[in-house]
């Protein structure tokens, strides 16, 4: 086997996913490569490979003795268990958009072939990247805000409005999206917040339709954490720009993240004790967590099979799930 395309060279299995250019601009950054393309449209597939300089994989079966790294699952949600399956099944490492699958019941299925093959299987909720947010963590954590007894965080943008999220695609076809506009974004809160905070127990959501596409667009849900804390997260398609906000509070201080600036307030104080600028947001940094796990490096922000697979369990039980 050439080691060095072993280390370097991916497998792309479905190229549908809107941010798979971020990740392929991370991939190029750290020196790694699409080396062999699967996808359900030979159009796009054999578009990949001459962008990529990669080589068409025809069926799933080819993944079988591949020289390759690992795999990145960027097609439509309907088809990630079974790419994440079958790329499994050939021994590799796997990267999957999110969320993990198209149904609680399947996320849960491949985190458990993942777990008893001690395999990795890394899904893309970037949010852990994102230095504010591993700072807020670092903080709950370390006691800074006692007990945490409420949450709130919002993660909308306006690709509903704007030109550079195509919505006349896969994304809102009920049957190959699996879930709506509002869970597109709000599975970044969900996970954040479970990271954070620990397991959601349970929970209401409302969504509305505000683009006429047949699968709803923004919306919010109320949670209930194990811990006793109460949780709110409002997500979407059809905010007026990107944004993310994020409110923790506890009996000892909160944390508050707005218009880029996220502070730390103790309790009873006039003003902040700390402040931290937050970073660019970018899709593509959650890819990152798995390269530098192939590379045998430290990977903060890997999220485990498991913890992706209670983000569809949540959905699921909020009954967000469209088929």
């Amino acid at each position: 086997m050439d080691n060095d395309m072993n280390i370097s060279t991916l497998a792309l299995l479905g190229g549908a996913h809107v941010h798979l250019p971020d990740h392929l601009q991370q991939m190029k950054a750290r020196g790694f490569r699409v080396g062999y393309v699967h996808d359900r449209d030979p159009d796009r597939r054999d578009r990949l490979c001459a962008e990529l300089d990669a080589k068409p994989l025809a069926t799933l079966d080819a993944l079988q003795g591949l020289q390759t790294a690992g795999a990145v699952v960027c097609s439509e949600t309907a088809h990630h268990a079974t790419d994440i399956g079958a790329a499994m099944s050939a021994g590799l490492p796997v990267f999957s958009e999110k969320p993990l699958a198209g149904s609680a019941r399947d996320a849960e299925a491949v985190a458990q072939d993942s777990a008893k093959a001690e395999a990795i299987l890394h899904t893309a909720y970037f949010f852990r990247t994102v230095p504010a947010l591993r700072k807020a963590k670092g903080w709950v954590s370390e006691g800074r805000l006692g007990e945490v007894r409420s949450a709130r965080m919002l993660f909308n943008h306006d690709g509903g409005y704007a030109d550079w999220l195509n919505l006349d695609s896969w994304m809102t076809d009920p049957e190959l999206a699996c879930y709506d506009g509002f869970v597109d974004e709000a599975v970044h809160a969900i996970d954040a917040l479970q990271w954070i905070l620990g397991p959601i127990r349970e929970g209401h959501a409302a969504t509305g339709n505000a683009l006429g596409w047949p699968l709803n667009d923004h919306g919010a849900a109320i949670l209930r954490f194990a811990s006793g804390a109460t949780g709110v997260v409002e997500a979407g398609w059809t905010d007026t720009r990107m944004r993310l906000e994020l409110d923790l509070v506890g009996d000892a201080g909160a944390i508050s993240l707005k218009e880029g600036e996220m502070t730390l307030t103790p309790r009873g104080a006039e003003s902040p004790t700390e402040r931290m600028v937050l970073d660019p947001l970018d899709a593509g940094t959650g890819i990152l967590p798995f390269l530098s796990a192939l590379e045998g490096r430290a990977a903060p922000g890997l999220v485990s099979a498991a913890e992706a697979a209670r983000v569809n369990r949540v959905l699921d039980d909020l009954g967000l799930r469209l088929n």
